[in-house]
């Protein structure tokens, strides 16, 4: 800046500040701060350097300091220095220069120079841009303190920055060096459409902070973090990259690097008291006699500045040309047609049009840019000549706002083009829209005796002078290809304008209809898909009022994958949560997933006020009925399937399920349906092609529309009966035939319920999953089953049955393993007396309803009472299966443990589980309950290998049948946990703790008994172990929560706190030897 006044002075200019030459400044952390004081406060230099010196020394002296290491006891990374003092001294220096500290980032005032800092989001890791100007790109609304706070809160110099509910830190991990965010920003700024930046450039300068010194990897845990860190602030790195793509320039002085290359190593953001040493550096850099003939070239270049740039720079500059590649002629230009005279025509003689931009359809402010898609669309058309593309996806997946910033852009990019829109559902008055708006009555009505506009409109595409036209049609859904013989007249496709300098883009929800319209090219077809999930997250987070909702990062996710990151329904749920300010997330979800209407009014509310009035569908339901619409146009059959489906679950749906859909011609049709319903993105097949998924808001959809139709009762007697036939009774050898059905059947049961109907299927399939749930040890949802089953048996035509023994004896079970015993030994007995009477002769049945009992009876407290009963069962010389012998024997030894006959015990289970070897599968639930009951009695007898082994076989079985947070594995894993404490297996006890703890916080809570306990013995598993620094960052945990919940005199509360501070001292200990 020096040599550049100096130059203008000579010149007899006055001197400028670099507010008055750049156009752009954009920096991170300090170099955030100082783009904030040369652009944002119009500082010059020399203002700049006093004003950024007087700021850290305030900042960073030694009374600032609050801690020693960037590192806390626990190993957690720390502020050290005051960031209420970094936040004064910025308000401070806004104070001189006669600002307030509540005064926004963004300048009202519309300077020349704009300016933008970085920051990075602690949610998502993102690099958030704080500008000084308005801009389409999101962004959050930040005074200029925060956003020079947000750039400077370097990790382990202050603490993260809160900006409109979110935290920010430095931009230093995502843009060190910021030059591609400075590259990227101009882009956005001067050429959005074309991203052709580098012609537009005069003079880009990128400064550094200091080449780092050379650095090694090292073995050592801490060298090697070092190393790390290093490595991923290397701006260098990033710098050299810049230089190669803007090599042109910066052969041509266009472009300068200055970066210091010694002497800066050991100099660090903190150390202002080596401001000498800085600046000897830096002067020795730059009268270096390579960077002197380049400071040179940049004043030369700087001095020739004349005016600020202006937004539509790149149109003034560059010559009006085609967006396409022109391909020459093949013929010579003696023989084209330009150079051939002809006669006039009547048309000739008229004005020429002029361009036409009709798109009634405007973008709603709260639209994102989908700029892979523009692209996309910008490659399908890349000649002179006619050309045909479309965009396909799922409804509220954003295809009409692509479409539509599309047609912008060439308005903008190419203002001689037209571009004219149809709208499919209503073509004749959107052909009427367009006449009257080319006025195309008048202009023709002494040549042509037809009224029909899209005869007019057709007419004056393909014989006025019109010049290059698009044409978008939407909702182009329900149509055959062009050239089919099955295409309709004034059909979608069927007759069509054409020319050579025309082109057409079609939207629709049907690949079929996509690749018909284009010819079967499939590269002009551009499959639309959802958001990814840093984009997805960015709309949720702008559309939200209680940004807190946010904070649960995983269950967001799990959200925007259910709402499959679709633009329209993920507005629509913060719009659902902003009025229902009650729900979270978690809650959210869960209506989302009920299998009940809770969620219909989600899917109707209307979208006027997101759309703003623009001309978009009424709601996210009315978006995906038009969709059903062209099914059921295009193929009847599977517009049933649709309804079908509406019965079953949304995920995981069986092909088999489908194929017990009423459609005739059998497999092929039923083929041909699938095909319509994947082509229009409804159904999704999971590889293999046996599985079939549907997004959860097209579900939603179709339930309404199914109800709408009253067609929900009877095709919810075709689903049920379909269901019963699919679902096997309960043996264990088809348990992932069950898996398959067990959600559809659930949920068509519900359907069921709602709809009261009573027919013979619905309660037999009710009978088989209750008795599934039993054996998945799900009682309680098992109950509300059985007890339905029980009341239809009694009245059926099995009411006299096995059948009916059966299920009154898994109700039993159920009342005993949910602690209703009176129940479970009242039904029991009936059962067993039932048994007598009606199906005597029948000892499998005799032997199921003694065993029975006989449990009920033992989760009563008294196990002895039927001992003697199951005692002469087993003497009986009764021919027996393996499962009988396993049941019997099982049960029997199960009440021996009860009654404290622990040898007894061991010897009976032990019996039962020879007869079960190799006949049984290991992981039925029957054999590993035995298993189990046998570790117990080892347990009792001091046998501590055997308890060992046997649990370490059954605890993976029971995870994976039961789950992880089942009470029954949790209840195996800690009895696993606590052999091995005895035996001071330290690390076994570790890992399976690690694993039980958190599920134990989730499922139970953070100050249940048990919970507590097992984070006990994980702290003092840890010390133990001498994993001190662990024992000490989970103590600290186990403090905050235990103080937050519980009183000041409670025993759990006391001992943790007792225990943190023991393990300080530890640590502190350890930590000295070293």
């Amino acid at each position: 800046m020096d040599g550049h006044n100096s130059e203008r002075k000579r010149l007899g200019q006055s001197p400028q500040k670099p507010a008055d030459i750049f156009d752009l400044i954009g920096g991170t952390s300090t170099g955030g701060l100082i783009a904030i004081m040369l652009g944002r406060l119009q500082m010059d230099v020399d203002e700049c350097i006093s004003a950024y010196n007087d700021l850290i020394k305030v900042v960073f002296n030694d009374k600032a300091r609050v801690h020693q290491s960037k590192f806390s006891l626990l190993g957690q990374t720390q502020a050290r220095f005051d960031s209420g003092g970094l936040k004064a001294a910025i308000e401070k220096t806004l104070k001189d220069r006669g600002l307030s500290s509540t005064d926004s980032m963004v300048d009202s005032r519309k300077p020349d120079c704009k300016v933008f800092v970085c920051a990075t989001s602690k949610l998502d890791a993102a690099v958030c841009r704080f500008r000084s100007y308005n801009s389409h790109k999101s962004s959050v609304s930040a005074t200029i303190c925060q956003a020079a706070r947000a750039t400077s809160a370097a990790t382990t110099f202050f603490n993260p920055v809160s900006i409109e509910g979110m935290k920010f830190v430095d931009g230093a991990l995502g843009a060190n060096n910021p030059v591609d965010q400075v590259e990227e920003e101009a882009m956005e700024i001067w050429c959005p459409s074309t991203g052709n930046l580098q012609p537009l450039v005069k003079c880009f300068i990128s400064i550094g902070t200091g080449r780092l010194p050379a650095y090694n990897i090292d073995d050592r845990v801490d060298k090697f973090i070092g190393a790390l860190a290093k490595m991923a602030t290397d701006a260098e790195k990033i710098a050299e990259a810049s230089i190669k793509r803007w090599r042109q320039h910066f052969e041509q002085g266009r472009y300068f690097r200055f970066n210091v290359d010694h002497g800066l190593q050991t100099v660090g953001m903190k150390e202002y008291r080596k401001k000498r040493e800085i600046q000897a550096a830096t002067d020795r850099y730059l009268d270096s006699q390579v960077q002197s003939f380049w400071v040179q070239r940049c004043v030369e270049n700087l001095i020739l500045k004349k005016r600020s740039t202006r937004p539509d720079f790149e149109l003034l500059i560059t010559p009006q040309q085609d967006f396409v590649t022109s391909s020459p002629s093949p013929q010579g230009p003696e023989s084209s047609q330009e150079n051939q005279p002809k006669q006039p025509t009547s048309w000739e003689t008229k004005s020429r049009p002029q361009p036409c931009y009709y798109v009634p359809t405007k973008l709603p402010s709260s639209s994102i840019d989908r700029p892979n898609y523009l692209k996309k669309l910008q490659a399908a058309f890349p000649q002179d000549q006619h050309q045909r593309a479309a965009l396909s996806g799922l409804p509220g997946s954003g295809k009409t706002q692509i479409a539509i910033q599309f047609a912008e852009w060439v308005h903008s990019s190419y203002p001689k083009y037209s571009i004219f829109w149809l709208s499919a559902g209503n073509f004749e008055e959107s052909y009427s829209r367009i006449a009257q708006k080319l006025d195309l009555f008048r202009r023709y009505e002494h040549e042509s005796k037809s009224t029909d506009a899209r005869v007019l409109f057709h007419r004056y595409l393909s014989s006025e002078r019109l010049g290059r036209w698009f044409l978008i049609i939407d909702d182009a859904d329900t149509d055959n290809g062009p050239s089919s013989p099955n295409a309709q007249p004034k059909s979608v496709f069927s007759d069509l304008p054409y020319g050579e300098e025309g082109n057409i883009l079609f939207i629709t929800h049907s690949m079929k209809a996509a690749t018909a319209a284009v010819g079967n090219q499939v590269n002009k077809v551009v499959k639309v898909s959802g958001l990814e999930i840093p984009d997805a997250i960015s709309i949720l987070r702008h559309s939200l009022f209680n940004k807190g909702l946010l904070s649960d990062e995983d269950t967001v996710k799990e959200l925007l994958s259910e709402l499959n990151g679709l633009p329209l329904s993920i507005q629509l749920a913060a719009r659902y949560l902003n009025n229902h300010s009650h729900l979270t997330i978690a809650k959210f979800l869960e209506l989302l997933r009920s299998s009940g209407q809770d969620a219909f009014p989600f899917v109707s509310q209307s979208t006027d006020e997101i759309s703003e009035g623009t001309g978009s569908e009424d709601s996210i339901l009315k978006n995906v009925m038009k969709c059903f619409d062209a099914v059921q146009k295009v193929n009847p059959r599977a517009a049933r399937l649709l309804e079908f489906i509406s019965q079953t679950g949304p995920s995981s749906i069986p092909r088999t399920i489908l194929a017990g859909h009423e459609i005739k011609g059998g497999k092929a049709e039923l083929e041909e349906s699938i095909g319509i319903l994947c082509s229009f993105f409804l159904l999704a097949p999971r590889q293999g092609g046996s599985m079939f998924d549907m997004p959860t808001i097209i579900h939603l959809c179709i339930r309404v529309w199914a109800k709408r139709k009253k067609a929900s009762k009877g095709l919810t007697e075709m689903v049920t009966k379909r269901l019963n036939e699919l679902v096997p009774p309960v043996d264990w050898s088809k348990r992932l035939t069950w898996k398959t059905y067990q959600a559809h059947a659930i949920r068509v049961l519900n359907n069921c319920q709602d709809l009261d109907l009573r027919l013979d299927d619905r309660f037999q399939l009710m009978y088989k999953v209750g008795s599934w749930l039993l054996r998945q040890r799900n009682s309680t949802l098992a109950i509300s089953w059985l007890q339905q089953a029980v009341q239809w048996v009694k009245k059926s035509s099995f009411k006299h049955t096995k059948r009916r023994l059966r299920i009154e004896l898994d109700l039993a079970e159920a009342y005993a393993e949910t602690g209703q015993s009176a129940k479970a030994i009242q039904l029991s007995e009936k059962a067993l007396a039932f048994q007598g009477k009606h199906i005597p002769r029948d000892e499998s049945s005799l032997l199921e309803a003694s065993c029975v009992l006989a449990k009920c009876h033992r989760f009563n407290s008294a196990p002895k009472h039927q001992i003697d009963r199951l005692e002469k069962l087993r003497r009986a010389g009764t021919k027996r299966s393996a499962m009988e012998k396993l049941t019997l024997l099982g049960e029997l030894g199960k009440c021996y443990n009860y009654a404290g006959e622990y040898e007894k015990a061991a010897e009976i289970l032990s019996t039962g589980i020879e007869a079960a070897e190799s006949k049984i599968a290991k992981d039925d639930p029957i054999l590993i309950a035995v298993k189990n009951h046998l570790a117990y009695s080892y347990e009792h007898k001091g046998e501590r290998k055997k308890i060992i082994s046997l649990l370490e076989e059954t605890l993976p079985m029971q995870q994976h049948i039961l789950g992880k947070a089942h009470f029954d594995t949790l209840k195996i894993q800690v009895s696993l946990i606590e052999q091995y404490l005895k035996i001071k297996e330290l690390t076994k006890v570790i890992s399976l703790l690690e694993d039980l703890v958190p599920i134990q916080r989730k499922t139970l809570g953070q100050v249940h008994k048990m919970t507590m306990s097992s984070e006990n013995s994980l702290a003092e598993s840890y010390l133990q172990n001498r994993n001190v620094y662990t024992a000490l960052k989970f103590y600290e945990h186990m403090v905050s929560v235990r103080q937050k919940y519980l009183g000041p005199g409670d025993e759990q509360r006391k001992w943790a706190e007792a225990r943190y501070e023991k393990c300080i001292e530890t640590w502190k200990w350890t930590w000295a030897r070293r």
